[in-house]
């Protein structure tokens, strides 16, 4: 009961930071100026520090549950939370170049001829005068987003193949207040419509996900969606 309620507090207080951070950008987008905005959401900023944490956070998470899947032999669980662990800790280091700026670390010649920052990341990379940040972080994984979080679990819970597959892999599942969070803060962030407002969705999808896998969602007809490692 404490854990659960711990938990609890944990989803209220980190849903309502984001939904503050989203009022008061929208607050900074239409009635001060742009330029307050952008102080928000610059480089180096509060956004994009915060956005940092809580991919960090969400990393720290998937090492407990692989190594949880590790004590009851569980070699898929191991490997889906290990490679979300993996993928969180370079999202991590991506977002701030690796700590190339905040230690003044100069880019390779690769990155100086191909990003379009001239700095060490992937999301900026230019290549055959195509964005990979346009093209893959932002084209593709809006598809993968959204199929996960309006699609995948109405589908695991209706088709017996997926729902298998799902729970072979051990994959996590939102809940339904955290597919209303992000769907609610999406359009919130829709609304301020300029350049950067890509730092706000990644700070959103960080912070759900960091809850996602703290408090996945549990199936019918299962104590919990992870068996014993769950609980």
């Amino acid at each position: 009961m404490d854990k659960e309620r711990t938990i609890r507090g944990i989803e209220i207080l980190v849903s309502s930071a984001l939904f503050l951070i989203i009022i008061y950008a929208l607050y900074l987008r239409f009635l001060p100026d742009e330029e307050t905005f952008q102080q928000l959401v610059r480089e180096d900023g509060f956004v994009e520090y915060t956005t940092v944490v809580f991919l960090l956070f969400a990393c720290i998470i998937c090492i407990w549950r692989a190594f949880s899947y590790r004590s009851v032999k569980n070699n898929l669980g191991v490997l889906t939370w290990a490679l979300l662990a993996f993928l969180f800790f370079f999202a991590a280091g991506d977002e701030i170049s690796w700590g190339q700026r905040i230690f003044g670390i100069e880019s390779s010649e690769f990155f100086l001829k191909h990003n379009k920052q001239a700095e060490t990341n992937l999301h900026n990379l230019v290549i055959g005068g195509h964005s990979v940040n346009k093209i893959i972080f932002s084209r593709l994984l809006f598809l993968v987003l959204s199929i996960y979080f309006l699609f995948w679990k109405p589908l695991v819970l209706k088709v017996p193949a997926i729902r298998k597959l799902n729970d072979k892999f051990c994959v996590p599942l939102p809940r339904l207040h955290h597919i209303i969070v992000i769907v609610a803060v999406t359009l919130m962030i829709l609304l301020i419509g300029m350049y950067r407002d890509s730092e706000l969705h990644e700070l959103s999808f960080a912070m759900i996900f960091f809850l996602i896998f703290l408090n996945p969602a549990k199936l019918p007809g299962e104590e919990s969606q992870h068996g014993a490692v769950d609980s």
